[in-house]
């Protein structure tokens, strides 16, 4: 028997002590302050992927401001030049790829883009830069689109149809310089064909589609066509991309000037007579994709009074093929005797040219 009470009063004792220990343990969450509501969404302990999201987040929001503060100009001041490369470090990490948080910075971007291309052109020309190596070049009389494509995929495009539709609608034509996905997009040019506006097709692209889809035959030869009623002329260069045919399209436009998109020009034997287009156009601003094969004597070659390069930060390549914004400033920081400005754009931004 004595053994047995020795028994239940250790079980007495520890039954006590228990009790102390959640009683203390309530009383002393009881004395903490309570948690603060506002910083709730700010704790991210054991959430690593919610915390980058966030961080991508806050980042491509100060980015964006940054940016509109500064916008694209001849000589980059050092915070556009920051933003710029911080967001080279955004989209080089694959955590952003399909992320809520890009999604949102290109859309924004896109729709204040297409809210801007209803301020009229009354001299010269301005030059929209989209996605990828999409350009938009509006004058008083015209609106062209080259290489227009909405990005990602058709059941997540980076671009939301309802902006990237849109954005066509405010075209007058459109040209592609060659089939690949990165440039092409038959949605796209369907929009314009529906609309009653020509779509300009590299050789044996979308034959037979639709009447407003032209492709121009070339054979290693220049093609001129007269858009009377845009007060322009387009002039279509025979370019590859290594053996692929990719037309160069040289935009002369009256009065307001003349510009040239190389598309993803790249080869060794157009290097010969690309030295002499110089000789016959009077070429004010040249877009060049940012990896252009011998960039130095390309430039020279094309001669123009201003560059906007394309194609950096393609989302659909791995990390190691996203043209960064940082390397085509060192390209141009490594041809000083060049003497061609190069103005550094993003998607959804614009630059106003004046002869």
């Amino acid at each position: 028997m004595a053994l047995r009470l020795s028994a239940l009063q250790r079980l007495a004792r520890l039954a006590v002590v228990s009790a102390f220990i959640v009683l203390g343990t309530a009383f002393a969450w009881a004395q903490l302050p309570e948690k603060n509501p506002n910083e709730q969404h700010l704790i991210f302990w054991r959430y690593p992927d919610n915390y980058l999201e966030n961080q991508a987040r806050v980042a491509f929001t100060a980015i964006d401001e940054v940016l509109q503060a500064y916008p694209p100009q001849k000589e980059m001041p050092l915070p556009r030049k920051m933003a710029l490369i911080a967001l080279d470090q955004l989209l080089h990490d694959t955590h952003n790829d399909k992320a809520e948080p890009f999604y949102t910075f290109i859309n924004t971007r896109m729709q204040r883009m297409l809210e801007d291309m209803e301020r009229p052109v009354n001299k010269g020309m301005r030059i929209y830069k989209l996605y990828n190596d999409g350009f938009i070049i509006k004058t008083k009389y015209a609106t062209v689109a080259v290489d227009l494509i909405p990005g990602g995929t058709k059941d997540h495009p980076f671009i939301a149809d309802s902006i990237i539709y849109k954005i066509a609608g405010q075209c007058d034509a459109m040209f592609i310089s060659h089939f690949h996905g990165d440039h092409a997009n038959l949605n796209i040019a369907k929009a314009f064909a529906s609309r009653g506006k020509l779509v300009i097709a590299p050789k044996g692209l979308w034959v037979g589609v639709d009447p407003m889809i032209q492709q121009l035959l070339v054979a290693d030869t220049v093609v001129d066509v007269p858009f009377n009623d845009l007060k322009m002329t387009l002039h279509i260069l025979p370019g590859h991309q290594d053996d692929i045919p990719n037309n160069i399209y040289v935009m002369e436009f009256d009065k307001c000037g003349t510009v040239a998109h190389t598309g993803d020009q790249w080869n060794e034997e157009d290097i010969v007579w690309i030295d002499d287009v110089h000789k016959k156009y009077d070429i004010d601003i040249l877009l060049p994709n940012c990896w252009i094969n011998q960039m130095e004597r390309s430039l020279k070659g094309f001669g123009p009074k201003l560059v906007i390069t394309g194609h950096e930060n393609e989302m659909e390549h791995t990390i190691d093929h996203r043209e960064a914004y940082w390397i085509t400033m060192k390209k141009f920081e490594r041809m000083p005797n060049l003497h061609i400005p190069n103005v550094l754009m993003t998607w959804g931004e614009s630059y106003d040219y004046k002869r």
